[in-house]
């Protein structure tokens, strides 16, 4: 996360200021993105831009961690009185795919391009009933991915034979993926 600005700094620090900090989110869906606004009117960011924030009601939970090693997650509401958001997450299979953007910026400087502070979640499961659809957010980086991508053991090639990365272009056919069969072939770099 960076730091505030100069600008967001001197406005935090005043005792008394006419603005507010604005919370924006964005939902994006396979076909289609939600721009709300946590306001009492829609604003257009940046100011002349022509993308409008519609004001609507969501709030958001606490970042819940735990001693288990699990993934800390965040709760997020959206009002579901009209049932316009739970359209697009039926749309859209549950929203599961859906990533959410949460920027911040000030009210008296929607001028500025760059938000004060920009977050960006992955939906991990949603539910809805008659007030609110709930989103469940947690990293938009997968954890429980392998890094790095390849594994690599001793004594074995993880490369597809005669690929570009193998980079054996003789006669043999075969390869046992072991480095003394790369070696013996003169190709163990």
């Amino acid at each position: 996360m960076n730091p505030l600005s100069a600008i967001a700094k001197l406005e935090k620090n005043k005792i008394s200021s006419t603005g507010v900090w604005l919370i924006l989110l964005e939902i994006q869906f396979q076909g289609i993105t939600l721009r709300v606004v946590n306001n009492n009117e829609d604003i257009e960011w940046p100011s002349g831009s022509g993308q409008i924030w519609v004001a609507f009601p969501f709030q958001l939970g606490e970042v819940g961690e735990n001693n288990k090693g699990e993934i800390p997650s965040l709760e997020l509401k959206v009002s579901n009185v009209t049932r316009e958001v739970q359209r697009y997450i039926e749309q859209y299979a549950g929203g599961t795919d859906a990533s959410v953007v949460l920027r911040v910026v000030m009210s008296e400087h929607l001028d500025l391009t760059t938000p004060e502070i920009e977050e960006t979640f992955s939906v991990t499961s949603t539910s809805a009933d008659a007030h609110w659809v709930y989103f469940n957010l947690g990293p938009d980086f997968a954890l429980s991915q392998r890094v790095p991508d390849d594994r690599y053991m001793k004594n074995f090639c993880p490369f597809k034979f005669k690929g570009i990365r193998c980079g054996y272009a003789g006669l043999e056919t075969e390869c046992n993926k072991t480095l003394a069969d790369c070696r013996a072939r003169g190709n163990s770099v």
